[in-house]
């Protein structure tokens, strides 16, 4: 595949620049671009996320996880992971597990009706009916209270001072009174700078600016995301002429679009980590090898970040030892140390534990070899054969396991597997997110009893703790402390590196910033240039 791509860059006539994408050191100064008379734009999307999903999923149309920018929170994600203003102008903790939202004068929906609090509590109310989206947050029935046209408290069912950074996710948009997206995509009214226009599943989302956004009004009349499931023919979309933008572009031709003229490359912030799930035990509480702490140590000793960043990625990526960006830990994402390369150590470990080499170089104990499987879904394949080449180094063989999004999430859930390696998001302001919502043991999600530490432990206790804090600094210390016993003390996950989403685009596309956070990002800025 990335061969043919290659091909393709070069009979397009790529001549190593830049592709025309940015302004050369010691150049004149480029004039401002002339806005296109027609300003529609079309961007090359990756599967329809929607289309055979359950109908939880389908009731977040378009908000998550491509946020064609309709719905809008009561406050945002900001590019350095910190809550920023939404429609809320005022958030603040009451007590009793409670928090109040003010809702700011101006905002209104697509129709012309102010955005008020009993639209805040329709919209609530609404992720927690069944199938509920709720998730994490802890919102239940009678948790969203009116208090004035423009207050609404929400109180969650359970402690959970985490409210705020959570509710910035675009699972928690504002819709007009009587919106359904699960049944009505179309019909749905919000408060964005776009509006639905047409959803044909599998094929494409049509969005067209709003004309009565209360807010700076979109550049653009119309964005159609088309949805292209193959990196290929996504990729060759965009070289053809076909779409405008794409995402998610396939590290392996990335140098091959950089040197196309009249395409550019843009690269958000690390906002996304990729990781080495470790599974301890199966659905059922039985041990799995990796229960060994010694054994996990080994398989973290094994794996080269710099060689996987550099080698794999191309350059594109960082080395982190964090499950999360290090940008939402601030001051304290140094706390956390890794488990450097050395595999002379995982040699050691593996000796003292008896596993001795065999013939083969795949190491045995009482007759068995020492294998893990190794399950992933969206990853590319490169990284996974990566990872297992490296354990092999050691003398560990990794059996990759390729699976459907079904079987894979039926393998997480039920513990059948001993690595899993994805690459999850930071998708809301909560630093301890992700250490909250795979590791910890009072988790809703299944999964979170096969990966955890457990209860009782040093890490469970922070994590704790991080549900109780009310200071923001506060918050980011422990959850650094979480994650160092995660990291460093439990070896209970392998970060293998930090990554940002690449987009590729032609040069006529101005305006674009990347977000972080891809289920964060904005388009009302984009327009199209001449």
């Amino acid at each position: 595949m990335l061969c043919a791509l290659a091909l393709v860059a070069v009979a397009c006539g790529g001549d190593g620049g830049n592709g025309g994408g940015g302004q050369t050191e010691g150049t004149a100064e480029q004039p401002e671009p002339t806005p296109a008379a027609v300003q529609e734009l079309v961007v090359g999307y990756a599967a329809d996320p929607w289309e055979e999903s359950t109908e939880e999923d389908k009731k977040r149309i378009p908000n998550y996880p491509l946020n064609a920018d309709v719905c809008e929170t009561l406050v945002v994600l900001t590019e350095d992971f910190q809550v920023g203003e939404g429609l809320a102008s005022d958030w603040e903790y009451v007590g009793d597990n409670t928090f109040r939202f003010t809702l700011k004068d101006e905002p209104t929906f697509a129709d012309g009706t102010p955005v008020t609090a009993e639209a805040v509590k329709y919209s609530l109310d609404y992720t927690v009916e069944e199938p509920q989206t709720s998730g994490f947050a802890f919102l239940g029935p009678d948790s969203t209270t009116v208090v004035d046209e423009q207050t609404v408290e929400v109180t969650p069912t359970q402690p959970n001072l985490r409210l705020v950074e959570q509710i910035n996710h675009p699972t928690y948009s504002i819709l007009a009174p009587g919106s359904d997206p699960l049944n009505d995509v179309e019909g749905q009214t919000c408060s964005g700078p776009f509006q639905v226009t047409e959803y044909v599943p599998g094929e494409r989302l049509v969005v067209e600016r709003n004309e009565n956004y209360w807010g700076e009004p979109a550049e653009l009349d119309k964005i159609t995301f088309r949805f292209f499931p193959d990196d290929t023919t996504r990729t060759l979309a965009l070289q053809n002429g076909e779409v405008d933008l794409i995402t998610d572009v396939p590290r392996g031709v990335l140098s091959s679009l950089e040197g196309q003229p009249g395409i550019k490359i843009e690269t958000a912030p690390v906002g996304q980590v990729f990781l080495g799930y470790v599974a301890r035990r199966d659905a059922e509480g039985n041990e799995r090898i990796l229960a060994d702490p010694d054994l996990r140590r080994a398989v973290a000793h094994a794996i080269d970040q710099e060689a996987y960043v550099e080698g794999v990625l191309g350059g594109n990526g960082e080395v982190v030892e964090t499950v999360a960006p290090p940008a939402v830990l601030g001051e304290h994402a140094d706390m956390i140390e890794g488990i450097p390369h050395d595999p002379e150590a995982a040699a050691e470990l593996l000796e003292e534990a008896g596993w001795t080499l065999g013939p083969d170089g795949i190491r045995m104990k009482d007759g068995q070899p020492l294998e893990l499987d190794i399950i992933f879904s969206r990853l590319d394949l490169t990284t996974v054969e990566f990872v297992q080449a490296q354990l092999a180094e050691v003398g560990i063989r990794g059996n990759i396991l390729q699976l459907d999004p079904g079987a894979y999430q039926e393998s997480i859930q039920s513990g059948t597997y001993d690595i899993d390696l994805s690459g999850p998001n930071q998708n809301d302001a909560n630093p301890a997110f992700l250490l909250s919502l795979r590791w910890y043991s009072k988790s809703t999600v299944p999964n979170a009893k096969i990966i955890s530490p457990g209860p009782d432990t040093e890490f469970e206790r922070l994590i704790d703790q991080t549900q109780e804090a009310t200071d923001p600094e506060e918050l980011q210390r422990l959850a650094a402390e979480a994650m160092h016993e995660l990291v460093d003390n439990e070896v209970g996950v392998v970060p293998l590196a930090g990554v940002g989403r690449i987009y590729a685009m032609k040069d006529t596309v101005q305006g674009f910033e990347p977000h972080p956070s891809g289920t964060n990002q904005r388009w009302s800025t984009v327009f199209r240039s001449e």
